[in-house]
């Protein structure tokens, strides 16, 4: 089974198998719309990091078994490069990124950066988010206030009318 396995064909099974869009997907496994296409087109391939992470969206069944065997089928022609770490074959738990072939510890360090600069980003866009909501709190509260003021005077002048019409 593992041998006739397309990392194409799992890939947009799986996909189906959630289903979400090509996009959706790439947001999930933090790559470009173009890098899903070019998988399911079997123009290139995913890392083996993101199959992992993929593994974890994966529901049970038929298309999270063909994943975890594409996963052991790359984890062992890469795994006398990794010092023999491979999937476990229960197809339980996630094997250590660098003991799974991540690759040399300069390319892991590279890819912190990556992941580094990138968590900072996210992080500024969400305090600014938090900052935003916060002024809109403020403005409804704002809202709030002078809607009920209205509300007041309005049933102050309601109250002085009456006795006038009586008179």
């Amino acid at each position: 089974m593992a041998g006739s396995l397309q990392v194409s064909k799992v890939i947009r099974k799986v996909r189906k198998r959630l289903g979400i869009s090509q996009e959706a997907l790439s947001r999930r496994l933090n790559a470009t719309k173009g890098a899903i296409q070019h998988w399911e087109r079997g123009r290139n391939k995913p890392d083996l990091a993101r199959l992992l992470a993929l593994r974890q969206i994966c529901p049970s069944g038929p298309e999270r078994k063909e994943l975890d065997a594409l996963i052991r089928r790359i984890q062992g022609e890469i795994a006398p490069l990794a010092g023999g770490f491979t999937f476990p074959a229960s197809g339980r738990g996630v094997a250590p990124l660098v003991g799974a072939g991540m690759g040399s510890p300069v390319e892991v360090q590279k890819e912190n950066v990556r992941l580094k600069k990138q968590t900072d980003r996210l992080q500024a866009q969400l305090e600014k988010r938090a900052e935003q909501l916060r002024i809109l709190e403020g403005l409804a509260t704002d809202l709030q206030r002078q809607v009920a003021e209205l509300k007041a005077d309005k049933g102050a002048k309601a109250e002085v009318a009456v006795p006038q019409a009586d008179q």
